[in-house]
């Protein structure tokens, strides 16, 4: 165990190594870029607000600022910024590139530097965000990557901060080999990710601060056609894990994976190791017609500090098939799974589900097609032991229908579109003790249609919905139609949209109407210039016993726009 530091410095030190050579290299496109580009907006603004009724107000009746947004762009790399000011004491500066970073490339090098997140596998380095540097190098058929940086600043728990999370300072590396293209290759990865005890004392363990960790992941990816038509692929991973590198380590570990991993990070009675699994087959009958399974498999517990969450303790079989006929005019495609958790068995319940999904679409001809969709997603959990109280038992299915034929046509001086949206769910719970406080039903009708008149530059669009959300306790059911229009003027210097809504609300056995329309106009007078006008009014009225308040509402806004 004691040559554990030696070996995890030498493959950092290997990295940095491979990564000199990128420090000379110039980008091959370097000279056609801009040294330096500013572009952005300014704008003056006032706005006003007034209301009625059984609500505070949500605004100030008048105010006015100036709000400012500009990028400034450095051979490619745009740095944005944004100001904004009201005489109401609302003002703020934000410079959203705090996590700054780049990737040049140059022909098959490419340089990471700052804040940047990379994929290795599923399992070990996927997308978790680090401040560092790393090369990912792709000579012929090698596949070559390393990085090494921060994963986690130090960060101490805040008893006024409701959402304050305390960290230790995580710092490490990642490196993957492999061979091969895009569509047939083995990739080997290695993960070592562990946090500084620097900052950890026993006042901060009483405080909630977790204890210093440390985590090695091993990860084999592969990819590759077995036949033509047969393709096969592989993830799989194994990883370490101690969760308090502070206990001293052992030398008395048994277990030949451990002792492995012990000439990488402290091993001790905290440490344990993990595998994840996912592997499966595709056969490709037609480019459209493809049938497919996969097993996935992850450990209880199962982690890695180069990934953010992983759904872990399931075992899952898919079979997934696409197909399509009458001359690709209907496409399909539809998945059945089932998966279970506890599988090592030291939960008091077991879960299981059984997952399954149909969709397709017919374009009928040139004007008409249809699209439908159905899922069935249940999800049933038992007591190991028998349960005394049959009120713990689950046994639920998720029902989900969809149906949305179309008609479309267009010519040179005109376009319609008629669309029809169905929707049905159902939450059906098979439990008889629970069954009446959780069965709901949600029905979704739409009908919308569009009309765009080319010439004119009009654009109208009308609608009729209606929702329905019904269980033992909850009804809400809302009925009502849109209207739409948009029109540029002027040899297009003014825009105007005009949208209205009007819903009937039937909340359990209280009635009501909302209303709600606005008006949003653009005139660009002059280049780079715009006046702008926002109104909005809101009308609820519901009778003076209801859970939903009534209340009138009207917003403005008045802005000048210069753009650079």
């Amino acid at each position: 165990m004691k040559n554990g530091k030696k070996h995890a410095a030498l493959l950092p030190l290997l990295m940095v190594l491979l990564m000199l050579p990128l420090a000379a290299q110039d980008l091959s496109d370097m000279g056609s870029l801009k040294p330096f580009a500013i572009n952005g907006s300014i704008g003056l603004n006032s706005s006003f607000y007034t209301v009625s009724g059984a609500i505070p107000e949500r605004q100030a009746p008048f105010a006015y600022g100036i709000n400012a947004m500009a990028t400034i762009t450095v051979y490619g790399i745009s740095m944005p910024f944004s100001f904004t000011w009201y005489n109401n004491n609302k003002a703020g500066f934000r410079q959203p590139f705090n996590q700054f970073g780049i990737s040049p490339t140059y022909k098959w090098l490419t340089l990471h530097l700052g804040y940047r997140n990379l994929s290795f596998s599923e399992f070990t380095l996927n997308g978790y965000t680090f401040l560092g540097a790393g090369v990912e190098a792709r000579p012929g058929l090698f596949r070559l990557g390393a990085v090494y940086g921060k994963f986690n600043q130090h960060n101490d728990y805040d008893l006024a901060m409701a959402d304050s999370i305390p960290r230790l300072t995580r710092t490490g590396w990642a490196t993957k080999v492999g061979y091969g293209t895009d569509d047939r290759f083995v990739d080997l990865s290695l993960l070592r990710i562990g946090d500084s005890p620097k900052n950890f004392t026993d006042s901060l363990a009483k405080q909630g601060q977790p204890t210093p960790a440390q985590n090695l992941a091993i990860g084999l990816t592969s990819k590759f056609r077995i036949t033509p038509r047969l393709f096969f692929h592989f993830d799989g991973s194994v990883s370490f894990y101690t969760h308090n590198r502070l206990i001293a380590a052992s030398d008395s570990v048994t277990d030949g994976m451990l002792r492995f991993a012990g000439h990488f990070i402290t091993v001790n009675n905290s440490s344990a190791y993990h595998k994840a699994l996912k592997t499966g087959l595709s056969y490709r009958f037609t480019p459209t017609t493809v049938s497919g399974f996969e097993y996935r498999r992850i450990d209880p517990d199962y982690q890695s500090m180069g990934s953010y969450f992983f759904n872990n303790d399931l075992e899952m079989y898919t079979f997934s098939q696409t197909a399509s006929f009458l001359q690709n005019k209907i496409n399909a495609r539809g998945s059945l799974g089932l998966q279970r958790d506890n599988l090592s068995g030291s939960k008091a319940k077991r879960a299981s589900r059984t997952i399954g999904s149909l969709a397709g679409n017919y374009a009928i001809d040139d004007h008409w097609a249809v699209d439908a969709s159905y899922s069935n997603f249940s999800t049933s959990q038992k007591a190991i032991k028998q349960a005394a109280n049959d009120s713990l038992k689950i046994f639920q299915v998720n029902h989900n229908l969809s149906l949305m034929p179309r008609y479309s046509t267009s010519s040179e001086t005109r376009s319609q579109m008629v669309m029809l949206h169905l929707n049905w769910m159902k939450l059906d719970d098979r439990n008889k003790l629970t069954q009446e406080q959780t069965n709901t039903d949600t029905y979704i009708a739409m009908l919308l249609y569009n009309l765009g008149l080319l010439r004119l530059k009009l654009n109208i669009s009308a609608g009729l919905n209606y929702t329905e959300m019904v269980n033992l306790n909850y009804s809400n059911r809302l009925a009502g139609a849109t209207l739409n229009m948009a029109k540029l003027l002027l040899k297009d210097k003014l825009s105007l949209n005009w949208n209205n809504s009007f819903l009937f609300n039937t909340l359990n056995n209280e009635k009501g109407t909302i209303f709600n329309t606005g008006l949003n106009a653009s005139y660009n007078f002059l280049p780079n210039n715009a006046f702008t006008l926002h109104l909005n009014f809101i009308h609820n009225a519901f009778g003076d016993s209801a859970i939903v308040p009534s209340f009138h509402e009207i917003r403005g806004d008045i802005g000048y726009v210069y753009s650079f």
